[in-house]
């Protein structure tokens, strides 16, 4: 393209210096031929000029034969003028065939001045005078025809040459009129030729650019030639660098947005700066869902509406320490929609985005941490008051085999009274019952070493609920008699665990709601097999009395006793070993009455081990 450019700028310099030349020379061979017109009429003029001049010389002759001649020194004086014409004629002509012309009439003005000065001077002889005036006249008259002719000649020749000068004046016209137009026409076809080659080029490109702003990167541009083709094959890279640069842009949207999305703590980000400090820019769902709010309900608050009021307070500090380019970590309080408090763990920074500051907050909820922290200290609690628990049980153990001993021998003597045997077996059964508490709490502070193996649930279920029920059944009337409703997956898969504990824990659960029904009532024994979980589900619901939700909480605990006479050891023990199985066990009230405990345990196949 470039050197289509370079020609067309020499084709139109070279036709532009032609035209211009060609015009130069046109112009100055019409002022040669205008100056030669100019000087044959100067010629003209001075010939007829030398006319004027000898009839002068004439008419002074004629005066001469008349009673007022004209004076010597006037006809000198026009003789005078007639030589200098004559002269002037002779310098203003180079041609041969007209320089002999004017010799010869310079020779016959000659002859005229001379035979006037003759005549002149035989003014005194009248005769003589008469004479050489004749003679003078013929000189002059054929002088004047011959001066005559010449200007006649003249005439011709300035006619032919004006006419000549006026044709070419008028073909000039014409030449100049069409170089005129052509030039502009020679450049406008050359333009317009050489039009295309730029237009089309150009208007290729701003298709693809309009395209490629409409966001097809595929875009693609051939059939450009020359500087074009270069320029367009730079496009199509620049059009490939921009499509790769934005798919590895989308790729780290994509990425960052799934991160985002799918991470399990709520992220927050937030304005830093201004009236927008603490403002919910961006939240993840995991925000949400922590919250109880959905992601446009979060996008519409400002972080101090979750925070406790304690840390709304303390929001500014924080904020405060983040602009100086700290980043903190701490833990504080959020507020779900409910109203609900719960412990968080921030860690926050500051990052900026197109000039603005920006905060990114990461939020966990540390619930189960604090309290898997307090079930820890508690069970290091536990721990202490078991060691010491078993070290009293171990000291309170054999005095107390000594009076039971001693009481059981001195009831057996004869000599006391009914009263005071009957005050013996009292004691006696008390210390018996101390005994049991005891062992209870030894086996509570000193569990035994669990010996797992496969396991039908229902049937261990099966044989402790005919047991345990077969004891209470018989210290009952009918009226207040318990019946049992059974409901076993047949199915039901084996479970990993120690028969004898399971039977202590399924005991335990069937005594105490049996004890919770000394009216009589129903007692609900279910078992089935969770497939999500993979877990064994046993529930026993009985129809008692329920359980206050104000000691809901407090039922597993150690120690912790509704009943006159209980040692609050069962439940605690039981929940104890459940865990041990790695199963879980939840109470609740059922909705007409009574409560329901609810175990799950692991669902295991043989072969399976325990390490």
């Amino acid at each position: 393209m470039k050197k289509q450019l370079i020609l067309l700028l020499s084709i139109s310099i070279l036709l532009a210096v032609a035209a211009g030349t060609y015009l130069l020379i046109l112009i100055e061979r019409r002022s040669s031929a205008y100056d030669a017109l100019i000087l044959l009429h100067q010629v003209e003029i001075l010939r007829e000029r030398l006319l004027l001049d000898i009839r002068k010389v004439e008419a002074d002759l004629y005066s001469q034969s008349t009673r007022n001649p004209e004076s010597v020194e006037a006809v000198a004086s026009h003789v005078s003028d007639m030589e200098n014409s004559t002269k002037t004629c002779l310098e203003c002509h180079h041609e041969e065939s007209v320089m002999a012309r004017l010799y010869d009439l310079d020779h016959q003005v000659s002859q005229f001045s001379s035979a006037l000065s003759r005549t002149l001077t035989l003014r005194a002889n009248p005769e003589q005078m008469q004479d050489e005036l004749e003679k003078t006249h013929l000189i002059g008259s054929s002088l004047i025809n011959k001066v005559n002719t010449m200007i006649v000649l003249t005439n011709i020749e300035l006619g032919r040459r004006t006419e000549n000068a006026l044709r070419e004046v008028r073909r000039t016209k014409l030449m100049i009129i069409v170089l005129v137009a052509a030039g502009p026409l020679m450049i406008a076809i050359l333009g317009f030729s050489s039009l295309g080659s730029f237009t089309r080029p150009i208007q290729v490109l701003l298709e693809a650019t309009r395209k490629m702003k409409a966001g097809d990167l595929d875009v693609r541009i051939a059939g450009l030639k020359n500087e074009f083709a270069e320029l367009g094959g730079a496009f199509d890279d620049m059009a490939q660098t921009l499509k790769g640069n934005m798919r590895a842009i989308q790729e780290s949207e994509k990425r960052y947005r799934l991160l985002f999305e799918s991470a399990a703590d709520a992220i927050f980000i937030l304005g830093a700066e201004g009236d927008d400090a603490g403002r919910i820019v961006q939240a993840n769902q995991a925000a949400g869902k922590m919250h109880g709010y959905s992601v446009a309900e979060l996008l519409a608050m400002n972080i101090r509406d979750l925070d406790s009021p304690e840390a709304a307070a303390a929001l500014p500090e924080r904020v405060d320490r983040l602009l100086r380019g700290e980043w903190i970590q701490t833990e504080i309080s959020h507020r779900k929609k409910d109203g609900a408090l719960f412990p968080v763990e921030i860690s926050a920074g500051l990052f900026e985005v197109g000039g603005q500051k920006y905060i990114l907050a990461i939020d966990r909820d540390i619930t189960e941490r604090k309290n898997a922290e307090v079930a820890l200290q508690r069970a290091e609690q536990d721990k202490i008051v078991g060691e010491m628990a078993a070290g009293l049980a171990h000291e309170i153990k054999n005095p107390l085999a000594g009076l039971k001993v001693t009481m059981e021998i001195l009831a057996e003597e004869s000599y006391l009274a009914k009263e005071d045997r009957e005050a013996l077996k009292l004691a006696t059964d008390e210390i018996r019952r101390i005994e049991y508490l005891m062992k209870g709490l030894l086996n509570f502070a000193r569990p035994p070493k669990l010996q797992f193996e496969m396991t039908d649930v229902n049937s261990v279920l099966e044989t402790v609920a005919s047991l345990a029920l077969k004891d209470r059944s018989s210290k009952r009337d009918g009226e207040n008699s318990i019946s049992v409703i059974k409901d076993f997956e047949s199915d039901l898969p084996e479970t990993l665990a120690d028969p004898m504990q399971l039977r202590q824990i399924f005991m335990n659960l069937l005594l105490n709601a049996a004890d919770a029904m000394p009216k009589g009532g129903t007692l609900s024994l279910k078992t089935w097999f969770d497939a999500a979980s993979e877990t064994l589900r046993v529930t026993v619901s009985d129809t008692g009395t329920g359980i206050d939700a104000s000691v809901m909480n407090s039922i597993f605990k150690p120690f912790f006793t509704t009943k006159t006479k209980g040692s609050g050891l069962g439940l605690a023990i039981t929940k104890r070993l459940i865990e041990e199985h790695g199963g879980r066990i939840s109470i609740e009230n059922n909705t007409g009455r009574g409560a329901r405990f609810t175990i799950s345990l692991p669902a295991a196949r043989r072969g399976v081990s325990i390490a």
